[in-house]
């Protein structure tokens, strides 16, 4: 059964893939309130890189397999901008950084005459 994303622990060292099931983009290495910190990007060993929990379309616990929203690649996760501190309770607390990361990805909800990034319902 597929379920909407829930980041949750028990989703830790799930594959992600690209929206087709096709491409595998990474592993899921540790899980935050508002997104997730991947690892094990074929073709760029020791590199990591964070995602938004926005990005995530589905998570297929049969498999283990997080699957994203459509066009968001490996050079997408990447090119994501790193937060501003490594603690393990603290890169998600910046809104700055996340303004930044969801805008990185194209996570934008139309707002008046412009953007505004999707922000946890705490931050509205």
């Amino acid at each position: 059964m597929t379920t909407a994303f829930t980041p949750t622990v028990a989703i830790v060292g799930y594959q992600v893939r690209s929206a087709d099931r096709k491409t595998v983009i990474g592993e899921i290495e540790g899980v935050r309130p508002r997104g997730v910190r991947l690892h094990k990007f074929p073709g760029h060993p020791g590199h990591f890189g964070y995602l938004p929990a926005e990005a995530i379309n589905v998570v297929d616990e049969p498999t283990n397999t997080a699957l994203l929203k459509s066009g968001i690649t490996v050079t997408h996760i990447l090119d994501a901008p790193h937060p501003p501190d490594e603690r393990a309770d603290a890169w998600h607390k910046s809104d700055e950084w996340w303004a930044d990361l969801l805008g990185h990805f194209g996570l934008f909800e139309s707002s008046g005459r412009g953007s505004e990034p999707y922000l946890h319902p705490d931050q509205h």
